[in-house]
């Protein structure tokens, strides 16, 4: 199977463009370094034996156009001794190709609710802001892969000024979350300006960064960072995306641990996937070690109806099933909720007997929390 790759993943870290060159002390160097160390090739991929021979060489290079590669220095290990569960998470499959009808480019409507560049404000008093698209690891779920990893759709802190000016005019907004992309893949002087900027709203109360760097770049997590978390003038809670028990490694372990000492309140939001976590075992181990870690398992998702994910996706049934089956085994503490954003913006809403009903097959409704009225939604076979 050859293998041509693609010219975008050269550059899709903005960080490459940050480096380390502004950085002297040993431990600021060394998660640039460890960032680019990272695999982004499908020859990489080849070469290390990682793909399935049998998968078409088209249908890959076809995925990696969707959405780049980039598997984390923090994963190679467990991939080379056969960690199936690391490995379908980040490594390119032929199966991303087929794009079934009922996925979708923009699966729960973030573009509905972006009144500037770069910002989401579907929930009255949150808003999403955006300030990379670029990450230090590329979920093949990505729910955001329309954006995710193109790095012309960065958008630099001047760009982001209608979205902070839009926020300050609307004292509604009280929690400012950061995502993208991985706000963490910022050196530490830009994103000290996008929090100094937020820090300045007098009606901002809490402060949210969406990031898989404890898990994916653990070394991410500095003294420095640290620092600066402590001082912050809001609240400050970070919400690590962790999928399986196994990534809750030792260094992983010393992020998350540094983050709670400096004040940071954690929470957890994984998504269940086939193949990955969808078993009783693998969920209760995973929720387990992220409560023991401190870490309050908040969200378990149903996968968003991306573009080419439908090979990650078990049915609806089996997940109720699955999280039923939790019940009694774990503290509640330690229990997510598991959550469904129902395609087309209408929400997030956390399953109940009372916001979903089966009418047949694949079909579905769900009551819409920001309309209250019932959405029907269908899944592929």
């Amino acid at each position: 199977m050859m293998l041509e790759d693609s010219n975008k993943s050269t550059s899709e870290i903005a960080l490459c463009e940050q480096g380390s060159q502004a950085d002297t002390n040993t431990e600021k160097a060394s998660w640039p370094q460890q960032l680019r160390r990272g695999i982004v090739t499908l020859s990489q991929l080849q070469n290390r034996g990682w793909l399935a021979e049998n998968q078409s060489g088209a249908a890959l290079e076809k995925a990696q156009e969707a959405l780049d590669i980039r598997v984390p220095v923090s994963f190679h290990d467990g991939i080379e001794h056969g960690d199936s569960s690391l490995a379908k998470q980040v490594i390119p499959s032929a199966e991303e190709a087929f794009i079934a009808p009922e996925e979708l480019a923009d699966p729960i409507g973030d573009e509905a609710f972006s009144p500037c560049p770069g910002l989401t404000h579907r929930y009255r008093d949150r808003a999403l802001v955006k300030i990379t698209y670029q990450c230090a690891m590329y979920c093949r779920f990505c729910f955001r892969r329309h954006k995710v990893s193109h790095a012309e759709e960065n958008l630099s802190i001047d760009a982001l000024q209608d979205a902070y000016n839009y926020i300050e005019n609307h004292d509604e907004i009280k929690e400012v979350i950061f995502t993208g992309g991985d706000p963490l893949v910022l050196t530490d002087s830009r994103l000290e300006a996008h929090l100094k900027r937020v820090e300045a709203i007098s009606h901002i109360e809490t402060i949210r960064f969406h990031t898989r760097i404890p898990t994916a770049l653990p070394e991410r997590i500095t003294a420095q960072l640290c620092e600066r978390f402590s001082h912050s003038r809001k609240t400050l809670w970070v919400v690590v995306h962790i999928n399986c028990a196994s990534e809750l490694s030792a260094p992983t372990l010393d992020a998350l641990s540094k983050l709670r000492r400096a004040g940071v309140g954690l929470a957890s939001q994984s998504v269940l996937l086939k193949g990955v976590n969808d078993s009783q075992e693998a969920l209760e181990s995973l929720f387990r070690g992220l409560y023991r870690a401190g870490v309050v398992p908040y969200y378990l998702h149903y996968p968003d109806l991306a573009k080419g994910t439908n090979h990650f996706r078990i049915p609806l049934e089996k997940a109720l099933q699955l999280v039923s089956s939790l019940d009694g085994q774990l503290p509640g503490l330690a229990l997510p909720k598991l959550t469904i954003d129902i395609p087309g913006g209408f929400g997030k809403i956390s399953i109940s007997n009372e916001n979903f009903r089966l009418l047949t097959g694949t079909s579905w409704e769900f009551r819409s929390p920001l309309t209250k009225q019932w959405q029907k939604v269908e899944y592929p076979q």
